[in-house]
C-alpha cells in the first residue's frame, strides 16, 4: 500500500511540475506586449494655420489650388531617425481615400512647407495612383473628416516594392515594430 502511495504522490508531482513548466512556457510565448514597441504618447502635431478637430484649409483642396498642407511637429523621442506621414478620409461606402503618404523625413526636420516636393518619399494615393499629394474632393453634401498622422521611426520603414508602388498599407507594414510615438490630427471640410 505505502508502494502505491509513494507512486501516486510521485504522479501528482510530475503532473503538477508539467503544468507549472507549460504555463510558464505559454505565458512567456504568448505575451502580446512582447513585441509590441513602446510608444511615448508625447509627439505634437498640427498644421500651418489649422490644429485637431478644426477645419481644413480649403487652400488644400480641389475647391483651390489643391497644394499639399504645410505641417509642423514637436517632442519627437530621442530615438527618432526619421518620420512618416499620411492623410486619409474613410466615406461613406467604407473605401478607405488616402490623400498624402511621404516616409524617409528627415529627423532633424521639424516641418513641411506648404506644397513641399523635396522632404522625404511621396507613396501613391488611392484618388489617382500617382507618387504626390491629392487634394480632398469629396462628393455629397456635409463635413467630411480627414484624418492626417505622424509616425516617428527608430528605423527607416522596411519597403520591399518600388517607390512608385508603396501604398499607405505597404508602408504601415514597413514601419511595424519602428514606431515609437504618432500623432493624429482629424479635421473636417465641408464643400461649398
Amino acid at each position: 500500500m505505502k508502494k502505491i502511495h509513494t507512486i501516486l504522490f510521485s504522479l501528482v508531482m510530475v503532473s503538477a511540475c508539467q503544468k507549472t513548466a507549460n504555463s510558464t512556457t505559454n505565458t512567456v510565448d504568448t505575451s502580446p506586449a512582447a513585441n509590441t514597441p513602446v510608444i511615448a504618447n508625447q509627439l505634437k502635431f498640427n498644421g500651418m494655420g489649422f490644429v485637431h478637430n478644426g477645419v481644413y484649409p480649403k487652400l488644400y483642396t480641389c475647391d483651390s489650388l489643391g497644394i499639399s498642407p504645410g505641417l509642423q511637429w514637436s517632442n519627437a523621442p530621442s530615438s527618432t531617425t526619421n518620420y512618416a506621414i499620411t492623410m486619409y478620409t474613410i466615406p461613406p461606402t467604407g473605401e478607405k481615400h488616402v490623400y498624402f503618404v511621404l516616409y524617409n523625413i528627415p529627423a532633424a526636420s521639424m516641418s513641411i512647407p506648404d506644397n513641399a516636393k523635396s522632404i522625404g518619399v511621396f507613396g501613391i494615393n488611392t484618388v489617382d495612383g500617382k507618387t504626390t499629394y491629392t487634394p480632398p474632393c469629396s462628393q455629397g453634401p456635409g463635413a467630411k473628416v480627414y484624418v492626417l498622422t505622424i509616425y516617428a521611426l527608430n528605423a527607416a520603414p522596411t519597403i520591399s516594392v518600388p517607390g512608385t508602388q508603396v501604398t499607405m498599407a505597404i508602408l504601415l507594414a514597413g514601419m511595424k515594430n519602428k514606431i515609437v510615438d504618432s500623432a493624429v490630427m482629424s479635421v473636417t471640410y465641408t464643400r461649398p
